[in-house]
């Protein structure tokens, strides 16, 4: 990685996982309760491609874990119009087995994205790492708020589920879906909000970013390249900054029982009142009604414990 570089490229991540399986010779890192011998993924992702469907492909996933991996547990529940992909790892340790977890959500991720041609759109993860620095945050890799729970997870529209199968029988499909991911044009033109999002997403403070730092590595300056964006997305730098951090505080205040103020400050806004001003000219909407719009309501329980392992984070990081 550079110095100073605040996020890992989906190349350097995809490189840090090939050469962990080839020091350990072991598909779970020498992590988990067992051995994954090599070639585990790619027979699972064999058995994804004598399927139709998205959902057909994570049922019979979910049987092939099953059946032969004394490691990972695999399960699709239904909460009305969302599905909840999880991924439990088994172990002696719970660190060890949460960090697993951690690389195997990012890879099923992965995989499922390229069985489609698509990125999903994610509307919620869930890690089980006490220190995952982007909890209560936004997931870098699926895009989506993340928080803390028991098992990790991904929650979809269910619709999506639907989706159909897009590649075709490949003798390498784990290099196939790997190559997908490291792909910076991953999708077509209808995914470039995705794209954007997560331009946007990996700034500590997106409501800072600036042109040169979000789009300046291209050899070109602020100008230059601000009419080359607008002839390519029709709008303007702070046009597309505004609409993904909308999208972000959107899902964030639906999917996640963060207060407003935090919500706030972690996309960059010193102050609540600012934030507050921001949603309501740019989306036409108070926080709190967008939060009713959700469905979800705060709880105190919940932000006691939030506050705690907020809390513990940071002795950590110490």
């Amino acid at each position: 990685m550079e110095p100073g570089a605040t996020h890992v490229t989906a190349d350097q991540h995809t490189l840090l996982m090939l050469n962990s399986i080839d020091m350990t010779g072991d598909e779970a890192h020498a992590l988990g309760a067992g051995r994954l011998n090599h070639g585990f993924a790619s027979l699972g992702l064999r058995t994804m491609l004598s399927t139709a469907t998205l959902g057909a492909a994570l049922e019979v996933l979910s049987r092939y874990f099953a059946t032969c991996s004394s490691v990972f547990r695999m399960r699709i529940d239904y909460r009305g119009d969302l599905a909840e992909v999880s991924l439990r790892a088994e172990g002696r340790d719970e660190a060890r087995c949460e960090v697993l977890e951690e690389i195997w959500f990012n890879a099923l991720y992965t995989f499922m994205c390229w069985f489609v041609g698509r990125r999903l759109p994610v509307m919620g993860a869930v890690v089980a790492r006490l220190d995952h620095p982007s909890a209560y945050r936004v997931h870098w890799a699926a895009n989506a708020p993340l928080s803390r729970g028991e098992v990790s997870s991904l929650l979809l529209p269910r619709a999506c589920l639907q989706w159909r199968r897009q590649v075709h029988e490949v003798e390498e499909p784990v290099w196939e879906a790997l190559r997908f991911w490291m792909d910076d044009d991953v999708g077509s033109a209808a995914d470039v909000q995705t794209g954007l999002r997560t331009v946007f997403g990996r700034f500590e403070a997106p409501a800072r970013a600036r042109l040169d730092e979000a789009f300046g590595d291209r050899g070109v300056g602020d100008r230059q390249m601000s009419r080359r964006i607008k002839a390519q997305y029709g709008a303007t730098f702070r046009d597309l900054r505004g609409d993904a951090l909308v999208e972000v505080a959107t899902r964030l205040l639906q999917m996640t029982d963060m207060p407003i103020d935090e919500i706030g400050a972690q996309l960059g806004y010193a102050e609540e009142r600012s934030f507050r001003r921001f949603l309501r000219n740019r989306a036409g909407q108070t926080p709190a009604q967008i939060r009713r719009a959700g469905g979800r309501t705060p709880r105190t329980s919940d932000q006691a414990v939030r506050s705690r392992i907020h809390a513990l984070t940071r002795k950590m990081e110490l």
